[in-house]
């Protein structure tokens, strides 16, 4: 009798206990994928997508978490969610106008003709307003330098901040995150692990609620272009 009464008990909190948020992600017709990972870099915390027809569904996900997607085609691409937020919690501007082709060259100019230890500093995407943007910047490094070997090509992808004050553009200094940096013995070999990645980010620093119905993100096909720039002094 008391086994059947712990049973119930067990059954009724299993039914009480509040579902997981589920995010399905719906991927251009025709376009297959082997592998996807929801990963919260915050928390340490990884969830594996279960892979169906043109769709990707992550079960089990934290509500009101950040989660940056990472998804394998088929084809061997590899695209790469990034979270292109603002830095910190500071609340955006009241309607703001959005960046037009002068904002663009300021910041264009910010990134790529500073010079530097890199050979090319480019910008991969932008995401912002008039007031403030957040940049996606891809460095390379091909030509040689101290301790360096011949064909060794150093890449590194890192986000930096920017806000437009005191008449211009200027870079948020000590805050830009550094998503990635590796240096690769060769230029083929740089090509061979990075020529297949693409940054993508609609699928970065995506958020569930905490009940609701599954969210959808729906993939456009023009996130499929790699964007990996060739390992070759200018």
């Amino acid at each position: 009798m008391k086994r059947c009464c712990w049973l119930v008990c067990l059954c009724l909190l299993g039914a009480t206990r509040p579902s997981m948020p589920t995010l399905i992600v719906e991927l251009p017709q025709g376009l297959a994928a082997k592998a996807a990972v929801a990963e919260a870099a915050a928390l340490k915390l990884e969830a594996r997508g279960t892979i169906g027809q043109e769709r990707i569904e992550f079960g089990n996900l934290l509500p009101r978490t950040a989660y940056d997607l990472r998804i394998t085609l088929a084809d061997g691409t590899l695209l790469r969610g990034v979270n292109m937020g603002w830095y910190n919690e500071e609340a955006p501007a009241a309607n703001p106008e959005p960046l037009d082709d002068d904002d663009r060259e300021q910041i264009r100019k910010l990134v790529s003709d500073v010079r530097q230890f890199y050979d090319r500093s480019e910008i991969l995407l932008t995401r912002g307003d008039h007031d403030r943007a957040t940049v996606l910047v891809r460095q390379i490094r091909d030509s040689a330098f101290h301790s360096g070997k011949d064909d060794e090509v150093i890449w590194r992808i890192e986000l930096w901040y920017f806000k437009n004050q005191h008449g211009g553009w200027e870079r948020i200094s000590q805050q830009n995150k550094v998503l990635e940096r590796q240096r690769f013995a060769s230029r083929r070999q740089y090509q061979q692990r990075t020529g297949n990645i693409k940054w993508v980010a609609e699928l970065g620093g995506v958020v569930l609620g905490a009940d609701g119905p599954a969210t959808r993100l729906t993939l456009a096909a023009a996130a499929l272009k790699p964007t990996t720039a060739p390992a070759t002094q200018p």
